[in-house]
């Protein structure tokens, strides 16, 4: 509100409204890996513990000084304010972690071996390797998924991952246990369908009331890869060349069929903006209860990288028209041709859905990243403003992984609260960090 006095403009703030009108109450910043600050961190991964809002799982894989990969997995149990390394699986890569219902730790890597998992029954600090009979050899980008429902399948601990071969060319593969992460004897293959030459980018699982199991993959086509590193226009998908596949076990891991789709989806290969998708369900008790909700990153508008959302209320049969759900201004932001990418999302007990992303809609050089968070109330119809919820900008043209690994994590806690994880270099080195994240109700 502004009044024109003696050809003075007099603008009057009006505190207590600005103050009502954020929506959200970010924590501090918690440096995650702080206790292993010269070591850099890339392709972060979170998880809650459904009945425990002090418990959280965090997890990254970390290049050592000699140049071997290796996985670091982190706990905490006080919600997040302060972390501890417990378990380090060396020369792995793609680090998954996760919480059952009774508290017990997963985690999960790939070794050149095939796939390592662990579990912890005191939640997190003590580990013991679970056995793994089924062929695993020559796989990529594992997911854990714990059944923490009150099912009769609670408790069931499966692994999705996929594998490239010439003959069938391409594979879904799902692992199940039984006893709750003691043991993984069966192996499940499901072949691509889309593409003459596919290729996989898997994301996370989730687990519906009933015991179902949902996993999203998107399937992409490899003749149109635009593998590089550059982010102006020209290069980015000029048609489309992926179909997001939604599969589903409904036996506890006795089977897994297909059982939807997203098509005609516009995927980025780009290393800069190269990011998984995310999977997400509706477990509270309101009026979306049992909603899937799918995001991923996707450069059908403007020949840049946007976010986009869609949902399912039939267990992933049918799924709405996508929605852009990065909030930018195009043409009036510093960076109009912005590559928004690494989307995560997450729905707590309330029937909030929480999404982040890495943003560079203030970074010209189209290759740093600040993180955002942005929540809707009403299951996606509508959509809070985003904020930052990293204070510094993370400079990527310093790094030479551009993109900071190919996932980042959100989870939601037992009490409501949003926990994401993410990479930024603000110290020099690349680190994994989180923070707080409360919606306001009244919002």
């Amino acid at each position: 509100m502004s009044f024109n006095t003696g050809g003075r403009a007099i603008v009057l703030v009006l505190v207590v409204q600005a103050v009502f009108a954020q929506p959200y109450r970010i924590g501090p910043n918690v440096q995650v890996s702080t206790s292993y600050s010269t070591i850099r961190h890339y392709e972060a991964f979170a998880g809650a513990d459904s009945k425990n809002a002090k418990h959280l799982i965090a997890c990254a894989y970390a290049v050592e000084a000699d140049g071997r990969i290796d996985n670091f997995f982190y706990v905490s149990f006080d919600r997040g304010k302060s972390w501890s390394r417990t378990l380090v699986v060396p020369s792995a890569v793609d680090p998954s972690c996760e919480i059952g219902r009774d508290g017990t730790a997963f985690a999960a890597s790939i070794l050149d071996d095939g796939l390592r998992v662990y579990r912890s029954r005191d939640g997190g600090r003590n580990w013991q390797q679970a056995s793994i009979t089924a062929e695993s050899r020559n796989i990529d980008r594992a997911y854990l998924t714990v059944d923490d429902s009150k099912s009769a399948f609670s408790g069931r601990v499966y692994v999705h991952a996929y594998r490239q071969s010439k003959n069938p060319p391409a594979l879904v593969l799902f692992y199940a246990s039984t006893d709750n992460g003691q043991r993984f004897p069966k192996l499940i293959e499901n072949q691509a369908t889309e593409f003459p030459k596919p290729w996989y980018f898997p994301a996370n699982g989730v687990v519906s009331d009933d015991g179902t199991f949902f996993g999203l993959l998107a399937e992409l086509d490899d003749t149109r890869r635009n593998m590089s590193y550059k982010t102006d226009a020209a290069s980015a998908p000029q048609a489309t060349n992926a179909t997001l596949r939604i599969f589903a076990s409904r036996d506890g891991g006795q089977s897994l069929d297909s059982v939807g789709k997203i098509p005609g989806v516009y995927y980025d290969w780009r290393v800069a903006q190269l990011s998984m998708a995310g999977l997400a369900i509706d477990r509270s008790t309101g009026p979306h209860h049992g909603r899937l909700y799918a995001i991923w990153p996707d450069a059908r508008l403007d020949h840049r990288t946007q976010i986009f959302l869609a949902h399912s209320d039939d267990q992933g049969r049918s799924w709405s028209e996508p929605m852009v759900v990065s909030d930018d201004d195009l043409g009036i932001s510093p960076n109009p041709a912005a590559n928004h990418f690494m989307p995560a999302i997450a729905v707590n007990r309330r029937g909030i859905v929480g999404i982040t992303w890495y943003d560079r809609r203030d970074n010209p050089d189209n290759f740093g990243y600040w993180v955002r968070f942005r929540a809707s109330m009403d299951g996606g119809a509508n959509w809070l403003p985003s904020t930052r919820i990293s204070p510094e900008v993370h400079k990527a043209s310093e790094d030479t992984r551009k993109n900071s690994g190919d996932t980042a994590g959100l989870a939601a806690d037992a009490g409501g609260d949003f926990h994401p994880a993410w990479v930024d270099n603000r110290t020099g080195i690349p680190q994994m960090w989180t923070a707080t994240v409360h919606v306001i109700a009244s919002r």
